[in-house]
């Protein structure tokens, strides 16, 4: 199949180049996004991909979403120009960056590792973790159950323990992978439960990339070892695609009664938010809403405004935040009362000069490298992001060879570091704690109940 989408990408190049006012650079990223997208769609299922979900990620928000400002949210859109989102810089000096970086942290990610190569065929996994949880059908239920109390328990917790009961909270997610691939009777009952609740904590919360994020590993997860036809994956990936478009298109109006006048949560208001878009998508693709959620997928805005204000305004970092952020994710804040926090607040101080209050902005690994080491440093430590990746999926799976289980904690491991808009400190970081958790998890079953997860 490869081939074949290999001989379509190029016939789309060369009708981009001839036809079209896409500049080379513009029309190569676009290539490169409907290639990997129907490799994506003929994996899933029959292999491991939960990175690649990473690279879907980046090439559409960094290098599609930037061609759409390039050509319709340019300086001269009225919407574009009061919210000062189109492009900061021309698109030739945007995308001979981004481009280049993109793909090398794809070679990254996908670079053979001899010994420690991916398993390709992913029945030796499930069949292993089927076998396994047969006579073990209530781990899950138990891993369920902590996560629930943990969630009820939350607002309990001390400040200086709220991410451990942030990631107990999760064990939900992991709890109902157990339960699916069990001999469980009640998993049909239990599976789409789990199901409600995360829907029904994202409403009340008003968060929902969590959500989103978590579905999408879950099903890479899920599908994994079925034979199911091109088609249909692709009518599953589309339907997705439409739950995060009317999800986003939502989202605001949702927060803004919630949130801005104090209602709280409002599961009614939500469903009669979410019949109206569906019963008239056409409120979709409304000015306003649409440039809304152009905004909010378009990662490329970030690292162009980095491109344009490094080294203009501020100097290159050559690998500052970088060191900063491996020592920060290692190191425990009682070590480092002074370490950077994540979620890009530094990163935007660094570069760009704002004091972020009341919300959140990340220019992502990719703003990142820029800032760091320019293009071609920048190019150079992509590569090296994607192996880092690379490995620790490598040697998580050949783990999972001799504890079966592991493959069900992988959306758990990996949940921030399929993302390209948070910045190496959360995804690095969030990888180690999580790993670290699994592994005190396991052990204290063993110790304690004399259960092996």
């Amino acid at each position: 199949m490869k081939k074949y989408f290999a001989i379509f990408s190029f016939l789309v190049l060369v009708i981009c180049l001839v036809d079209t006012t896409l500049t080379t650079w513009e029309a190569v990223s676009l290539v490169l996004f409907i290639y990997f997208f129907l490799e994506f769609l003929d994996n899933l299922g029959s292999k491991i991909i939960i990175m690649d979900l990473s690279i879907l990620i980046a090439l559409f928000t960094c290098l599609l979403m930037p061609i759409i400002f390039y050509h319709f949210y340019t300086r001269d859109n009225r919407l574009a120009r009061i919210w000062i989102k189109y492009m900061p810089i021309i698109s030739d000096q945007y995308f001979s960056f981004a481009t280049p970086a993109i793909l090398a942290m794809v070679i990254g990610l996908r670079l053979p590792l001899g010994k420690r190569k991916i398993n390709k065929d992913p029945k030796m996994y499930l069949e292993n973790v089927k076998k396994y949880l047969q006579t073990r059908g209530n781990l899950g239920l138990i891993l369920i159950a902590i996560g629930v109390a943990s969630s009820l328990l939350d607002f309990l917790s001390p400040s200086n323990l709220r991410y451990v009961f942030y990631l107990l909270d999760h064990l939900t997610y992991v709890g109902v992978f157990y339960v699916f691939y069990s001999h469980s009777k009640r998993k049909h009952l239990i599976v789409p439960g789990v199901i409600l609740l995360m829907i029904t904590q994202s409403i009340i919360t008003g968060m929902f990339g969590e959500l989103i994020f978590m579905l999408a590993c879950s099903l890479v997860l899920i599908l994994l070892g079925k034979k199911i036809r091109f088609e249909r994956k692709l009518a599953y990936v589309i339907a997705g695609i439409f739950l995060i478009v009317v999800i986003q298109s939502i989202k605001l109006d949702y927060r803004k009664r919630s949130w801005l006048e104090g209602t709280g949560a409002d599961p009614l208001y939500f469903a009669e938010l979410i019949s109206d878009r569906i019963s008239d998508p056409s409120t979709m693709i409304e000015e306003k809403a649409l440039f809304g959620i152009a905004v909010r997928m378009n990662q490329g805005w970030l690292v162009a405004t980095t491109m344009d204000r490094v080294p203009a305004k501020f100097p290159f970092a050559n690998g500052e935040t970088i060191w900063k952020s491996v020592a920060a994710a290692i190191l425990p804040r009682f070590l480092w009362p002074d370490k950077p926090d994540a979620g890009g607040k530094s990163n935007i101080k660094r570069f760009w000069g704002f004091n972020l209050v009341g919300y959140s902005m990340n220019i992502g690994p990719l703003g990142e490298a820029y800032g760091n080491f320019g293009i071609v440093g920048g190019v150079f430590y992509m590569f090296f992001y994607g192996l880092f990746f690379n490995i620790a999926l490598s040697w998580i799976l050949k783990l999972a060879e001799k504890r079966p289980t592991l493959i069900l904690w992988l959306p758990f491991l990996f949940f921030y570091a399929i993302g390209v808009e948070t910045d190496l400190l959360t995804t690095m970081g969030s990888l180690i704690k999580a790993a670290f958790f699994t592994w005190l998890v396991f052990r204290l079953f063993h110790i304690a109940f004399r259960i092996d997860l």
